[in-house]
């Protein structure tokens, strides 16, 4: 059978051709993918098609004539009786409320960072404290329904912890922001005090019983007071702590800086703190050991 000259065809492992005849026998295939978002569509009306009770040969007319696109009967096969998905097996990530989850959330509002490598989404985050990467490595294979947490490996040329794990799905999800999740950060309390928890121990600091945390997002900030009023803790409106174009010098470096952005500050009372130990409190244990607990 002889297809258009723009047809993509793709094989057994999802992979696809652009040429302009069905592949025949010993010849050379420069194998690429189709965006991830294509495949899931795809495969949505190879499964709606399947309820019309259609031959896979007439599936595979029907896809053609609406994409251009000549899937193979092993595909659609595949597709049908669960054997493989095109997430891949690195994306079984479900918008389930939980509290790794708004921990996640958190520490992406934070300092953690999602990146794309070629056809790697990523959520990365690099950090000094070990207990910190070791819990962010611990929620993220959580919601990902890994078995083991992700590797948690000391970089000696940023002098810092490094977690990184991979799911477009995931990254999809969290590129959204922190607004538009907020349903999953108030699902409870535990959850909110997750949240909570990422962020402190992205951005927090604590002295002399003095606990703030610092960021550049002031609506950010605002919403992490509303939250804490939740416990009854009471905070000051955020301030500038540090206006744009003031000098910021890296640690590691010693390289200056200007600042682009402000930077806000939002200090809990003191007499409040003991409340943050008791609610939310730190994964970083020297930060932790800092806090004032309350008295019983």
């Amino acid at each position: 059978m002889t297809l258009m000259a723009n047809t993509t065809i793709i094989s057994r492992r999802g992979t696809f051709l652009d040429r302009g005849f069905l592949p025949v026998r010993n010849e050379v295939r420069v194998r690429k993918y189709l965006p991830f978002e294509f495949r899931m569509r795809l495969r949505s009306s190879v499964l709606e098609l399947t309820k019309l009770s259609l031959s896979y040969r007439q599936i595979q007319a029907a896809l053609f004539d609406s994409t251009h696109i000549w899937l193979s009967k092993g595909s659609i096969s595949e597709w049908v009786h669960g054997i493989h998905d095109p997430s891949g097996g690195t994306n079984k990530f479900h918008t389930d409320p939980s509290p790794e989850l708004a921990y996640v959330i958190g520490v992406i509002a934070g300092d953690g960072n999602l990146n794309v490598h070629g056809y790697n989404y990523e959520m990365l985050l690099s950090v000094t404290d070990h207990y910190f990467a070791k819990e962010f490595s611990r929620c993220l294979a959580k919601i990902l329904g890994r078995p083991n947490p992700y590797r948690v490996r000391w970089s000696e040329q940023r002098k810092r912890w490094i977690v990184q794990g991979s799911s477009i799905i995931l990254h999809g999800f969290l590129r959204r922001g922190w607004q538009t999740l907020k349903m999953y950060v108030e699902h409870c309390y535990r959850c909110i005090a997750f949240f909570l928890r990422a962020l402190f121990d992205s951005e927090g600091t604590i002295s002399r019983n003095r606990l703030s945390i610092y960021n550049t997002d002031r609506h950010l900030l605002l919403y992490i007071r509303e939250l804490l009023s939740k416990y009854g803790i009471k905070t000051q409106y955020p301030y500038v702590g540090k206006p744009a174009g003031s000098i910021l010098k890296d640690p590691r470096t010693g390289k200056l800086y200007e600042r682009r952005k402000p930077c806000y500050t939002l200090a809990l009372r003191t007499t409040d703190t003991p409340q943050f130990a008791k609610h939310i409190g730190f994964s970083i244990r020297r930060k932790n050991r800092l806090l004032p607990w309350p008295t019983l």
